[in-house]
């Protein structure tokens, strides 16, 4: 009865499913690209989309997204909002990569698209306290596109190409 009872338990746990748990995501371990351009950001304010409902008619909006970074001897920011204040058309794809830790590969991306800056503003000044000078750029954009990673390949499986009349 005994070897029963234990055959018994190991069919029921061997044909219990396991379940994967997914990885939290930190916010820490980023990358900006601006165009083709990656840059060093510091920050980037949380994405948010949103649908206005007014009788019957619905807006969808996006709200703008701010880029916070030390100031250093580049003005690429101030050139590209300078740009945009002077009547240029100059949208941008932005992507906003979450990566799996520092220096590593991409879990998640957000794309910017057609994104332009509506604001530029440099450092606070103050003699009275210590702190890192920082400038920010914020940005509108026309489509907000969440693509999450592929998962990794298992070692040793590669996807073939297809094959012609495939």
């Amino acid at each position: 009865m005994g070897d029963v009872r234990r055959s018994c338990r190991a069919v029921a746990f061997s044909e219990m499913p396991t379940r994967q748990v997914e990885p939290l995501l930190g916010t820490s371990d980023f990358r900006v690209v601006i165009g083709r351009r990656e840059v060093a950001v510091a920050q980037v304010t949380r994405l948010s989309s949103e649908t206005q409902v007014e009788e019957t008619v619905r807006r969808h909006a996006f709200e703008t997204v701010v880029l916070r970074r030390a100031l250093s001897g580049s003005t690429d920011f101030y050139d590209w909002r300078r740009a945009v204040a002077d009547g240029l058309d100059d949208r941008r794809d932005v992507l906003l990569e979450l990566l799996d830790g520092p220096g590593g590969r991409p879990v998640t991306t957000w794309r910017l698209v057609g994104a332009w800056p509506v604001r530029w503003s440099g450092p606070a000044l103050d003699a009275l306290v210590s702190e890192v000078a920082c400038e920010e750029l914020e940005l509108a954009f026309d489509d907000l596109v969440w693509r999450p990673a592929e998962p990794p390949r298992p070692p040793g499986r590669q996807s073939r190409p297809p094959t012609e009349g495939a």
